[in-house]
């Protein structure tokens, strides 16, 4: 409840137009809830998390993986590993799309 609190307070703290400060503050959010072990709850601020980060056209790339690369952890400690495959998939799919050539 505290950290929702926190985040709330964050949310508000953070100007309408800084979408990035928004979505590392859902991404923290809903770490926060996945490490304290509330995965039903931290499945809902990804998604939120997620939501916001594609509206976002200037969303780091990076950001966007590890978002989806979370939301698939939650799905598979949830017991939703068929749900979880299409996001661990789009987040591998990403980071090759935007790792420098070799």
């Amino acid at each position: 409840a505290e950290a929702d609190r926190f985040l709330l307070t964050s949310l508000s703290l953070i100007a309408e137009d800084d979408s990035h400060e928004i979505t590392v503050a859902l991404h923290n959010w809903a770490t926060n809830y996945q490490e304290s072990g509330r995965i039903e709850k931290a499945i809902e601020a990804y998604g939120q998390a997620l939501e916001t980060q594609r509206a976002n056209p200037q969303c780091d790339p990076f950001t966007l993986s590890a978002t989806m690369q979370e939301m698939g952890h939650c799905l598979i400690e949830n017991g939703e590993s068929e749900k979880a495959l299409p996001f661990l998939e789009a987040s591998l799919l990403l980071c090759k799309e935007h790792l420098p050539e070799e």
